[in-house]
């Protein structure tokens, strides 16, 4: 019966190492913003604008204290790997980066704005319709927000920017 439980152990060992080692690496490999999933960084415009080069871009601003990002996180995390190579997807802590916070009016978390292009008089937008808009606070998605709805957002994205 020792025998068991020390083996038992001894694989528990090795799956938490294995999962341990595979989260910091994909916590340090970082290549685009979408590889550090859920990962919370700080960015810049040019960031974002880089970004929106290549396609749609995904804001989510979040604090590590908020109970509703807690709860967002993981399903704008599936979202971010449904759409790999479709959409960028960027985890932003409005408390250590209040510069975008700012740039982006967030005045509650989670918020969650989905950016289709930046034109000679700013962003545009898509709407929980899937429609493009010039309004920010129209188009912003304000508290804990369910899969379907986002999903339908980012669809529109991809699908108007072709």
């Amino acid at each position: 019966m020792t025998a068991i439980k020390a083996t038992t152990a001894l694989v528990v060992l090795a799956v938490f190492t294995a999962a341990l080692v595979a989260g910091f690496a994909l916590v340090h490999s970082a290549l685009t913003p979408a590889t550090a999933q859920g990962t919370m960084q700080q960015y810049t415009m040019a960031d974002v604008d880089n970004a929106l080069a290549n396609g749609p871009v995904f804001l989510e601003f979040q604090t590590k204290e908020c109970s509703y990002c807690k709860q967002q996180q993981p399903i704008s995390e599936a979202l971010a790997k449904d759409y790999s190579g479709k959409v960028t997807f960027f985890f932003i802590d409005a408390t250590d980066d209040r510069a975008l916070a700012k740039q982006f009016q967030v005045s509650g978390v989670p918020q969650m704005d989905v950016l289709l292009k930046k034109t000679a008089s700013g962003y545009t937008y898509v709407d929980r319709d899937g429609n493009p808009s010039d309004s920010l606070t129209a188009s912003r998605f304000q508290g804990l927000t369910d899969r379907d709805t986002l999903k339908t957002t980012l669809d529109a994205a991809v699908r108007l920017r072709g």
